[in-house]
């Protein structure tokens, strides 16, 4: 305010009069200078600089997924590290930096490091990461794991962890390794990969351990007839009940296979033959075609076989994972079926994206975004990672629009799905919601469910998650995945001419 050269005399209690001057004063006609900002500078002076403008806590994570996304380049280098105009930086778009910088922040706030992930659920790190290759976890910037995904391995997928053979036998309650090698060679249990450890204190020595799948450990204890109580609890150097079986399996094995083989040179078929660790016996099941064996016929076979009769008590014909191994045969000829995914904007809600891929090749037919003309939900978009904006900049098409495409690819094909009951309701709801007829999409005999077919084909008693992208064309193509894996049958695949068996069983 600009005062009028005034002189008044004020009076203080207490105090002598004083005179009070207000004095004219002139604006300052000299503004101070702008700060004169480097040409270019690195990632984390850039988010500094920006932080302090737009009042957000932008890091050099920010700086470099601007990079990423193609808003930023580099200019110059300084050392080994990048640098960006300061100029290009200060004009960014605050709307898109503060978006980046809020999508950062969220998922801090919903992940987990790999050795967080650890010290939460207790397992070893490279089970974790191994979750996160097979897309069991999702994993997001910085290598980060998404905690509720973390949190549901104990319940979900415990037995998937893999342990070393004092682990497995401390589960079985056994001696290591003397019992742990019995169970081995009964057939019961294998190793599923291996590691190496380094050993000693020299650079380069390392030693290979076996690890086994902790359910597989786990089914061992199951295994009928076997008296574990006897087992659990012996002294070191004590012969060990489980000699017994060890010494039986390995004839046993060789019988089933020569049989087995003998099958398959006879009819001119593919016939799978698997020692299974739930029951401990073995299941046969055989190529289905023109001039294949009945069950009735191979029953007989194996009854007139002087070996393979004695185990006819332990041999099971046509198991269920056969019959599912002769279908997935069937859906993957050309012209028989098709793979199908969708994404959504939450759970069974409306289809934002959706691929179909040949199940014979795994040609893509159909990937396309889809405006589902409703916001995708933030529990949606931690899954396929697809937003509203991508939506827009995509300028994807309705529903409505998509449809004709997706009955065409589909028409006279089985449709398989992962979760065949989900995409098949998204799909039907959708096609209804535009006002439009879903026809064969929405009848379940044309659908076939990979995921029960795969439980069931495991013998799994629970639904297993899939190993996919979370995208719809990585998903189905993983999906296909599965087909594939469950058309080559379990365990052992005799074909006419292979092998020659045992010379010892085929003498017996």
């Amino acid at each position: 305010m600009l005062l009028d050269k005034t002189t008044r005399m004020t009076e203080l209690p207490g105090d002598a009069p004083m005179t009070d001057t207000a004095v004219e004063t002139a604006p300052n006609e000299t503004a101070a200078p702008e700060e004169t900002l480097p040409e270019a500078l690195g990632a984390r002076r850039i988010a500094a600089l920006l932080a302090e403008r737009l009042s957000v806590p932008v890091a050099a994570d920010d700086i470099e997924q601007l990079v990423e996304l193609n808003h930023l380049e580099v200019t110059d280098w300084y050392k080994r590290w990048p640098l960006y105009s300061t100029e290009a930086a200060v004009a960014l778009d605050p709307d898109l930096v503060k978006r980046l910088v809020a999508e950062r922040t969220a998922w801090l706030e919903v992940s987990v490091t790999r050795d967080e992930a650890v010290k939460r659920i207790g397992w070893h790190w490279r089970d974790i990461a191994r979750m996160g290759d097979e897309g069991r976890v999702k994993v997001g910037r910085f290598g980060r794991y998404l905690t509720a995904d973390i949190d549901r391995l104990p319940v979900e997928a415990e037995g998937e962890r893999h342990v070393t053979g004092q682990t497995a036998a401390e589960e079985l309650e056994i001696r290591y390794p003397t019992d742990l090698r019995y169970v081995e060679a009964a057939g019961w249990l294998a190793p599923v990969t291996t590691v190496e450890r380094p050993v000693g204190t020299g650079r380069y020595r390392t030693v290979t351990v076996p690890l086994y799948r902790l359910a597989d450990v786990r089914a061992v204890r199951e295994i009928p007839d076997v008296d574990w109580e006897s087992v659990r609890g012996l002294p070191k150097g004590a012969p060990s009940p489980l000699r017994a079986y060890a010494a039986k399996a390995p004839t046993r094995a060789d019988v089933v296979r020569c049989f087995a083989q003998a099958l398959a040179d006879r009819h001119g078929v593919t016939v799978w033959a698997w020692c299974s660790p739930y029951t401990g016996g073995w299941e046969l099941d055989w190529e289905r075609r023109d001039g294949a064996p009945t069950k009735k016929d191979v029953t007989a076979e194996l009854a007139a076989d002087p070996a393979a009769s004695s185990y006819t008590d332990e041999i099971t014909l046509c198991p269920k994972w056969g019959r599912i191994t002769r279908r997935a045969r069937a859906l993957l000829k050309p012209g028989a079926a098709v793979v199908l995914d969708t994404e959504t904007t939450d759970l069974y809600g409306r289809t934002v994206e959706v691929a179909v891929v040949d199940a014979a090749s795994g040609k893509k037919l159909m990937d396309t975004l889809v405006q589902p003309e409703a916001s995708i939900s933030p529990g949606a978009y931690w899954v396929h990672g697809i937003s509203d904006e991508d939506l827009v900049t995509a300028d994807a098409r309705t529903f409505d629009k998509i449809i004709p495409r997706l009955r065409k690819v589909t028409r006279n094909r089985v449709i398989c799905a992962y979760n065949e009951e989900f995409d098949r309701t998204v799909v039907t709801n959708d096609a209804l919601r535009v006002g439009k007829r879903p026809m064969h999409l929405a009848d379940g005999d044309n659908w076939f469910c990979l995921m029960t077919s795969y439980a069931a084909w495991l013998g799994s008693g629970r639904w297993l998650r899939l190993g996919g992208s979370h995208r719809a064309l990585g998903d189905a193509l993983a999906a296909r995945d599965v087909l594939v894996e469950m058309s080559k049958g379990r365990g052992f695949a005799f074909s006419e001419g292979g092998s020659k068996p045992n010379p010892r069983v085929e003498q017996s």
